[in-house]
């Protein structure tokens, strides 16, 4: 029987959708791919079931008749078997060597259903080989036209060099089929995938920029740009583009984020994407235009009548035109106001309600369990006074020289001034606890502490370089990259944020150095060692061990003069130097001094030392 365009596309529109969602499908059950023995036992019994068939099918349609009949059995033994495995790897190769695309992707779509295998492989590498066997023009068209459907899909998905590989074969394809204006279609296919890939190698290259530096311009633009305009990742998009270096961009971005609360509002926002748009041409004047549509689709039901709502009516018909549908507004804080930010001074139940608003705004929880287990608290954006007056710092200098206070700490005294105001834009989650020694060794396979004994110790002996590669490790694990998650360590501007936790105090608790020992693991209370996390009291935001027990690295290279020329937004350190900041004090320390919410030490990036640990952030994206 001859097989329709549609038998061709449908597998492929729905293993096509297996990629676009899977996040969603790493959570369904699925079988294992059985092992190599098992699939080596069931090949055995496949050959010796279909001998006289293997031998006697000599023409395609013969050997089409043979899948068939193959994924006919696989769908009479036990579900998820390495026998049915086995007959739908069989029956897709035999199909895919007579270059029978339309069955040979019946016997992928089955295998997917069941099993736990990768789709872009499995499909790519059926098409590929489908394409190299192909020798009628029925043939030919039919691997062209599943081609030109997945290729696009494998790009999206960050696949771009099977998505070259398969395009290519596609084109040639098609021309061996005379069907020039499908082979000029995949041309510029080809191209464009080209282009994505390109700016997907910008959008790595920016992104390990903003693993040191969150708020970098150039690195924020072009991660925002690849998001929004390659990806349409409004979402994740737009904060990025708000921090980037594109002036009219970035104005844009800021309103879009700043939500709207009225009819008039979303109009304004759409009017800026729309103006925008008219200083654009091609591909990206469409994108902005439809981002544009986004907040005048939300607007129009309310503006029958007036003559704003003639012009939300035009520019919506001129959208249309594109032949594209308007994305849906994201679930996040698109069309809402978001909450207040949490501006210092607040109280420990003020600190909870500002988490639960921020939560709700961004449809998260305040308490995240990643996927091995850390957990993190929503740390909700806001200002507060950071670091210490050129008074304190004197009172501070006079009380370390009478107790007799390292060098090190008095040198380094100054560099807490001057006191100045601090605004973090946007939230993120900490961990509660800093990385234990088990997490570092299920992430790296290795634990470097010194002090052992106990799993749920912070890791210690560890350099600024290893928290890194922890946090970039975490974030490649498939799991976590399929929950969006990315890690990284917190600014010092944050980590201050979260360790005050609305107060203006010493302390997290206060001004009372005398019940240190509730919330901080110290010389006075270590018993001469790190300590398992966890066990003290929290902060008002819920974290633990923000003074003592280890210092903890922060993404900021450290300069003793950075304070005075800080921005107010979102600091993130000088741009380079020799050495990081650490932050917190720790187990060996014996000075309450060392454990206050400003206090600054520092090391080169390379040393280690049984004192140093880290906790992880969890970058959120509204």
């Amino acid at each position: 029987m001859p097989c329709t365009r549609h038998d061709i596309l449908a597998p492929i529109l729905l293993m096509a959708s297996c990629l676009a969602t899977a996040g969603e499908l790493a959570a369904q059950p699925k079988t294992p791919v059985p092992d190599a023995q098992a699939q080596q036992t069931a090949k055995k019994a496949a050959g010796e079931l279909f001998a006289d068939r293997f031998t006697q099918a000599k023409t395609t349609a013969e050997k089409t008749a043979l899948a068939t009949d193959m994924m006919d059995a696989a769908g009479k033994v036990q579900a998820g078997s390495a026998d049915q495995y086995v007959l739908l790897k069989i029956a897709r190769d035999v199909a895919a060597g007579t270059g029978d695309a339309a069955t040979a992707l019946q016997a992928v779509e089955r295998l997917l259903e069941q099993f736990d295998d990768p789709p872009a492989e499995l499909i790519g590498e059926t098409l590929l080989t489908a394409a190299r066997q192909a020798s009628t023009s029925a043939q030919y068209k039919a691997v062209a036209e599943a081609a030109l459907a997945f290729a696009g899909k494998l790009a999206d998905a960050d696949h771009y060099d099977m998505a070259l590989r398969l395009g290519e074969a596609a084109r040639s394809s098609a021309q061996r089929a005379k069907l020039y204006p499908l082979a000029k279609e995949l041309t510029a296919q080809i191209e464009e995938i080209k282009r994505q890939q390109l700016q997907s190698e910008d959008y790595r290259k920016a992104l390990s920029v903003l693993e040191d530096k969150p708020t970098d311009p150039a690195a924020n633009l072009a991660a925002g740009r690849h998001l929004c305009f390659v990806k349409g990742n409004w979402g994740r998009g737009v904060p990025m583009l708000a921090l980037g270096s594109d002036t009219a961009l970035k104005a844009a971005a800021i309103k879009d984020l700043r939500g709207a609360s009225s009819a008039e509002e979303q109009v304004a926002i759409g009017d800026a994407w729309w103006d925008l748009a008219e200083t654009k041409q091609g591909e990206e004047r469409d994108t902005l235009r439809l981002r544009a549509g986004v907040w005048y689709r939300q607007a129009e039901p309310k503006m029958a009548g007036v003559l704003v709502g003639l012009k939300v009516k035009q520019r919506l018909e001129e959208i249309s035109k594109l032949g594209r549908d308007i994305p849906a507004a994201s679930r996040g804080p698109a069309g809402l106001q978001p909450p207040p930010l949490a501006i210092a001074p607040f109280d420990e139940k003020a600190a909870k309600q500002h988490q639960a608003a921020w939560a709700k705004h961004l449809k998260v929880p305040v308490l995240w369990t990643n996927s091995i287990g850390m957990r993190f608290a929503l740390i909700p954006p806001g200002e507060f006074e950071m670091g210490s007056t050129a008074e304190e710092v004197a009172r501070l200098m006079k009380e370390a020289e009478a107790q007799k206070a390292p060098g090190w700490y008095l040198e380094r005294l100054p560099s807490e001034a001057p006191k100045h105001r601090v605004r973090i834009t946007r939230p993120y989650y900490a961990g509660i606890y800093e990385v234990t020694q088990a997490e570092h060794e299920r992430v790296m396979g290795t634990n470097p502490s010194r002090l052992k004994g106990n799993p749920i110790r912070p890791v210690e002996q560890v350099t600024w370089h290893d928290a890194v590669a922890f946090c970039r490790r975490l974030s490649e694990d498939p799991k976590e990259k399929a929950a969006g998650a990315v890690y990284r360590l917190l600014t010092e501007a944050e980590w201050e944020h979260a360790c005050r936790a609305g107060t203006t105090t010493r302390y997290s608790f206060g001004d009372d150095a005398g019940i240190l020992d509730q919330y901080a693991w110290w010389a006075k209370n270590s018993r001469g060692s790190t300590q398992a996390v966890g066990q003290l009291r929290p902060n008002a935001f819920g974290l633990f061990d923000m003074h003592g027990n280890v210092w903890e690295w922060c993404a900021d290279w450290h300069a003793g003069d950075y304070y005075a020329k800080s921005s107010p937004d979102d600091p993130t350190g000088p741009d380079s130097g020799s050495s990081r900041v650490l932050r917190g004090g720790s187990w060996d320390y014996d000075l309450p001094g060392h454990f206050r919410c400003v206090c600054r030490y520092l090391h080169r990036p390379a040393d280690r030392n049984d004192s140093y640990g880290f906790r992880v952030s969890r970058t959120l994206t509204p």
